[in-house]
């Protein structure tokens, strides 16, 4: 008949047991049990093992307090190995690996059981092993550490320090996770003399770290596991112990302890007293993590802000004051910074006009839309006529743009002494012209690409005669595109009716500020997604 060689440890008492004969062993407090265990915690017949066309099985009996296998709890007939370990109530019964668990055939190679343990945290937290004098001493020296100020990186050393002293690895590596859910190693050590990186196995991370599952493998080249795995096996790693950092907010990493088999093989109370160290440790990370995260933000914060004003202060601070015309233009960014501009020049008679989106948005744009400003500047002057400037300014923007970034803009040049007006359009929104009498038309004409898409584009242009009090109205598309609460957009047809209702208006600059003021009653203080730009010329005769 089929023997099984069992390990008992009731809470409190010294251990015993010995082989048993099947077909069936039966353990709880009854003496009616095959094996009677002095545990009040346990049911009266708690779990059996049986045997079954020649393998253990073990299977809980309907007890109050279940029965757990290698840290799962037993939903029905489940196979055991040598040096699994069941778990009921407080008592701990390990499937010694002396036993013969086969039935008439011994086991070979391919039955090479797994050597490793993986169980829920909260299982082994409320172990009575927890309490041990080991562990109070521990959770003392790190409770007394953490009392004080600590930064995220010395509670990293606080850790590692506390693991080195009492469980004496060879090597050891704090894993935390980033905003996005990402593992970096944030912390790792060595003894003196060993050399290379630190090596983990995804596997690891995904029992550990994801699942939330503390791990205690004696012999890594053993556990099927880890079979594949020849970064840990080629390394000489042996014995792994390894512990998730968690609370309430789930998963913030993990701690993970190396040592060679022959040197150090890690013990399951070696694995209760990480999970303590970690337990505690957790409590405190998410706090430094949270304030330390608060002060890059307050730093990156003042930053932007500080990046804000620069590129606002790019912005023409002054409108030139002349009889024949009269501008206003404002520019809102969605974020602290944006990729929308406007620009001017004025060059004897002759007024430039700029208006551009950078696609994109954030730092980079603004960054794409301060060259574009710079090159404005530096282009006009020097270029005898509009086509040329265009193409100027997106040579330069095209040279080694890696990042493919690009500005659609509305160019153009006015002779003030007459209202002729040459204008062109690279991928911009056309922009509308509103008579004193309050018709409305579309600046329509030949568009171009892009500013900054290929290095060797040409660029056509167009020409309109503005009449006395006619008004050109240029803008981006975050104009149009906003969007009240519900989602709905501003439309084109509510632009146009507000641009001919305030057509009126004794200046320009109240013009562009009464449009604006329609826009947000309409937006209703729902976020921005674009940077929004209008600038209006009238011209007069």
């Amino acid at each position: 008949m089929a023997r099984i060689r069992l390990v008992i440890e009731p809470p409190g008492a010294a251990p015993f047991g010995g082989e048993y004969e099947g077909p069936s062993v039966v353990l709880g407090r009854s003496t009616q049990a095959t094996v009677p265990v002095a545990d009040a915690s346990l049911s009266r017949l708690h779990a059996r093992f049986f045997e079954r066309d020649g393998a253990w099985y073990v299977e809980d009996l309907g007890s109050k307090n279940a029965t757990l296998l290698n840290g799962r709890v037993l939903s029905g007939p489940t196979p055991v190995r040598p040096r699994d370990t069941v778990r009921m109530a407080g008592t701990r019964v390990e499937v010694d690996t002396a036993a013969s668990v086969t039935g008439p055939e011994e086991a070979g190679e391919d039955d090479e059981p797994l050597t490793g343990i993986f169980k829920p945290v909260s299982t082994i937290l409320e172990l009575p092993e927890a309490s041990a004098p080991r562990s109070l001493k521990l959770l003392n020296e790190v409770h007394r550490a953490l009392a004080r100020p600590i930064t995220l990186d010395a509670l990293a050393e606080l850790i590692l320090d506390s693991a080195f002293a009492h469980l004496s690895p060879e090597e050891g590596a704090l894993f935390l996770r980033r905003e996005n859910g990402e593992l970096y190693r944030a912390k790792s050590r060595r003894l003196p003399g060993e050399t290379g990186d630190f090596v983990y196995s995804r596997r690891l991370i995904r029992e550990v770290a994801e699942e939330g599952k503390a791990a205690l493998v004696e012999d890594v080249s053993r556990d099927e596991r880890f079979a594949s795995s020849e970064s840990l096996i080629g390394f000489g790693v042996r014995s792994l112990l390894a512990a998730p950092l968690l609370d309430a907010e789930g998963s913030a990493g993990m701690i993970v302890l190396h040592s060679q088999a022959q040197v150090r093989k890690f013990k399951e109370e070696d694995l209760e007293l990480l999970v303590s160290l970690a337990s505690a440790a957790t409590l405190r990370l998410r706090t430094i993590v949270l304030a330390e995260e608060t002060a890059q933000r307050r730093l990156l914060d003042k930053e932007l802000a500080l990046a804000h004003d620069i590129q606002m202060g790019m912005l023409p601070k002054r409108f030139p004051e002349r009889p024949e015309f009269e501008l206003g233009a404002a520019l809102r960014p969605a974020r602290s910074v944006g990729g929308d501009l406007y620009d001017f020049l004025l060059v004897d008679d002759r007024l430039w006009l700029l208006v551009g989106d950078v696609s994109g948005k954030g730092v980079g744009a603004a960054l794409v839309m301060a060259m574009t400003r710079t090159l404005f500047h530096a282009v006009v002057p020097s270029q005898p006529d509009l086509p040329c400037v265009a193409a100027r300014m997106n040579q330069e923007l095209a040279r080694d743009n890696d990042r493919a970034m690009f500005v659609t803009a509305f160019l153009a040049c006015l002779d003030v002494s007459t209202g002729r007006l040459e204008y062109l359009n690279a991928g911009h929104n056309p922009p509308y012209r509103v008579t004193r009498v309050g018709s409305l038309d579309s600046v329509t004409g030949a568009r171009g690409l892009p500013l900054g898409v290929f290095e060797d584009q040409s660029y056509p242009t167009d020409r309109m005669t503005l009449g006395d009090g006619d008004t050109l109205v240029v803008y981006t598309d975050g104009v149009i595109e906003a969007t009240d609460p519900r989602g709905e957009d501003f439309g084109a047809a509510r632009f146009e009716h507000a641009l001919v209702g305030l057509r009126a208006e004794a200046s320009v600059p109240r013009l562009v500020e009464g449009a604006l003021g329609i826009l947000d009653a309409f937006v209703a203080g729902a976020p921005p997604a674009d940077d929004v730009t209008l600038l209006a010329l009238r011209w007069r005769k």
